[in-house]
């Protein structure tokens, strides 16, 4: 396995070593021969460039292979433009030494990153490292070595050459690398057919554009390449302003050459031409690369909300959750989750739609809740309803109010279905207010009732205290397996002689109550109806047990100003007076 990662490790080095030599031999040699004279510096040189992308895309390792090879390609480049000499030996290494420094800061302070364009922070530290520190560290060398060795001026060589490979090492090296890891094949794949049409045409006009500028020299329009490449950098982002910058600094650098275009213009001769051609390249790089830095990170920004908001609706559809969300005007902007399956309603209905709208499609209950929320102290508030469409269902709102600052600027409704809770709420309720032998109300559920009744309720009022006669009898003589099946018996004789509006509780022991929303007359018949049937047939029955009961019943009837405790002591008086009598009988209070 080592052997194998050898042997890989050597084939790149290897390929990275052509690359530089050949690579290199080749951008200089044209660039010495479309934009020097041979004698000069030339007026942009990118050859250092591809040595810094090929250093930054390689592990550091693999440096001095390249750094070693890119050297011989600068030699044999400068022999084929300019002839043998001493200092292209020295210029050779100079220009190796200056694309390692940046290759060095640039690693260091971005850590291996590849994006170190993806914003304006670091468009702005490459620019920098690549277009101030390191040239300016071969200017200096470079411009000693010309006046030591062929005594060139400090000052000319120094500005001729830190432009050169400033500007050429800003435009050169974001393209070279799109080029070696295949930036720009990947991007263009991955377009549609419109979108490559676009990306060709805008390219196709600019470097048009470009070279109708530059091939002119009546008019001063130097400004016509930087609006399109200011249009390629809004609609294709970095690699489109990259290669835009690129077309702008070919044409120009060999129009101004040939001593054409508007640069030619100037008449303070082809140095100072050179030099303010530079300085506009520079310029043109300065102001296209922070706007290509921000329309990445823009679309950056805007791919990684899409993917978020893609995250979020799936997670949405799989959660247990309904989602409403409604801005400060209350509209529904945005409605997901289990909407369908919570109301019976899809969740496309409620977008755009306002919260009384929502509310007629769910239930009003929740305009009433929301309006509690929205007018409310709390940021949260919540609740319980049910749908129109889906009674069954119990859900649970929890309304949230969205703030920005002290300005509310919208609301966030979830739903939840809590049926299942809701019934075992309801059951453990009901457990714990049922008698668990008679399956009647016990004494708690029925005080509650009465209580609720007197409270809330509007029509009359008559309650029933009722004994069952001489049940201890029955204990005795039968035992309290069949005292209960009496017990129960008599449970099923008063619910069976009420209304399904009425309350039929056991108090306690053979006591028993009925709560009755009628008037005493009414309550007393059926009560009387209840004790005859009770009467006539054994409570139990079974071979030679024959367990027999009777009731006696006191009825009283709600009066205004009475409370419980006065209602329940007239009935009392009034079952005490039927036992008084001989039981088995029916007394109404007076």
């Amino acid at each position: 396995m080592s052997g194998m990662v050898d042997a890989r490790t050597s084939e790149a080095g290897i390929r990275a070593g052509l690359a530089a030599g050949v690579g290199y031999c080749v951008l200089a040699t044209v660039t010495i021969e479309m934009t020097s004279s041979g004698h000069d510096h030339a007026t942009v040189w990118p050859a250092d460039a591809l040595i810094l992308a090929l250093l930054l895309k390689s592990p550091r390792s693999m440096w001095p292979t390249v750094l070693l090879c890119g050297w011989i390609g600068n030699l044999l480049a400068n022999m084929i433009g300019r002839g043998a000499s001493v200092g292209i030996v020295f210029y050779g290494a100079i220009n190796m030494a200056q694309a390692l420094f940046a290759a060095y800061l640039i690693e260091r302070k971005f850590a291996g990153r590849r994006d170190f364009l993806s914003d304006t922070k670091a468009s702005g530290e490459f620019l920098l490292y690549a277009g101030l520190l390191a040239p300016g560290m071969g200017a200096i060398a470079g411009s000693l070595v010309s006046l030591l060795a062929y005594g060139v001026p400090f000052e000319d060589s120094f500005l001729r050459w830190f432009a050169s490979n400033a500007i050429g090492l800003l435009i050169g090296t974001p393209v070279m690398l799109a080029l070696l890891d295949g930036s720009y094949r990947r991007c263009f794949g991955a377009k549609t057919g419109l979108e490559r049409a676009e990306t060709m045409a805008l390219m196709a006009a600019h470097a048009l554009l470009t070279i109708a500028v530059f091939s002119q020299t009546r008019y001063p329009l130097l400004f016509l390449p930087l609006s399109s490449l200011l249009l390629v950098a809004f609609r294709l982002g970095r690699l489109g302003t990259f290669a835009g910058v690129a077309i702008v600094a070919w044409a120009g650098a060999i129009a101004t050459y040939f001593g054409v275009g508007p640069i030619a213009l100037i008449t303070d001769g082809p140095v100072f031409q050179s030099l303010y051609f530079q300085i506009y390249i520079a310029v043109i790089l300065c102001t296209a690369l922070p706007v290509a830095a921000t329309v990445a990170s823009r679309a950056d920004a805007l791919a990684e909300l899409a993917e978020h908001r893609k995250a979020l609706q799936q997670i949405l559809a799989n959660a247990p959750e309904g989602i409403l969300s409604f801005d400060e005007t209350g509209t529904c902007r945005w409605a997901d989750g289990r909407l369908k399956e919570f109301t019976g309603v899809e969740p496309e209905a409620f977008v755009g739609s306002t919260l009384d709208e929502v509310a007629s499609l769910t239930s009003q209950a929740l305009l009433q809740f929301a309006d509690a929320a929205a007018h409310g102290t709390h940021d949260a508030i919540t609740c319980d309803f049910s749908p129109d469409r889906m009674p069954e269902r119990t859900l649970e709102a929890s309304v949230g109010i969205v703030s920005q600052g002290d300005r509310r600027s919208g609301m966030v409704i979830t739903l939840r279905d809590i049926s299942i809770r809701k019934s075992r709420e309801v059951a453990i309720s009901i457990m714990a207010e049922t008698d668990d032998l008679t399956g009647v109300l016990n004494r708690k559920g029925f005080r509650h009732r009465i209580t609720t009744a007197i409270e809330h309720g509007h029509g009359p009022l008559t309650l029933a205290l009722i004994d069952v006669d001489r049940f201890k009898t029955i204990n005795d003589t039968f035992g309290h397996a069949v005292g209960d099946r009496v017990l129960e018996a008599v449970a099923e004789r008063l619910q069976a002689g009420t209304r399904t509006t009425d309350f039929v509780g056991r108090l306690g022991g053979d006591e028993f109550a009925i709560l009755f929303g009628c008037d005493v007359d009414t309550a007393r018949i059926a009560c009387e109806r209840i004790a005859a049937a009770l009467r006539g047939v054994p409570m139990v029955n079974e071979g030679a047990i024959k367990a027999r009961a009777s009731i006696s019943c006191g009825v009283a009837q709600l009066q205004p100003g009475m409370t419980r405790s006065h209602l329940f002591d007239a009935a009392d008086n009034a079952l005490y007076e039927v036992k008084r009598a001989g039981r088995d009988g029916v007394r109404v209070a007076a």
